[in-house]
């Protein structure tokens, strides 16, 4: 009997020793990864990578403007002068093809406006 005791004395201990050793030897030096951490490594370095940067969108500037019905002071005519509205072509970046206009005076009178190269609406006087 006094060999039964030993032996599950001796079973008991290393059950409680073999763990130890086992976590000791699975356990990876402070600042290294497992033995199979590269593959791991690989994996996450692959998934976490940073997303490609692309540039700010390139805008082209419209080809056309839409210019609205407004009232125009023109030199030689006392009172405004209505101009329609209508369509002016970007020629360049402080010129815009307009087309042949007809303004109305509030008298009933018109004014002729040749087609023709000019500035923006928003940097002239005239239509």
């Amino acid at each position: 009997m006094r060999w039964s005791t030993t032996l599950v004395i001796a079973a008991v201990a290393m059950g409680m020793v073999a763990p130890g050793l086992a976590l000791s030897q699975a356990r990876s030096p402070s600042g290294a990864t497992t033995p199979s951490g590269a593959v791991f490594d690989r994996l996450r370095d692959s998934t976490t990578r940073p997303v490609p940067q692309v540039g700010p969108p390139v805008v082209r500037p419209p080809e056309s403007t839409w210019v609205p019905d407004r009232f125009v002071q023109v030199p030689g005519n006392d009172s405004p002068v209505f101009v329609p509205g209508h369509w002016e072509r970007r020629l360049g970046d402080h010129e815009v093809y307009t087309p042949p206009l007809t303004g109305r005076t509030r008298e009933g009178g018109t004014v002729d406006f040749p087609a023709g190269t000019r500035p923006p609406v928003n940097e002239r006087q005239l239509p």
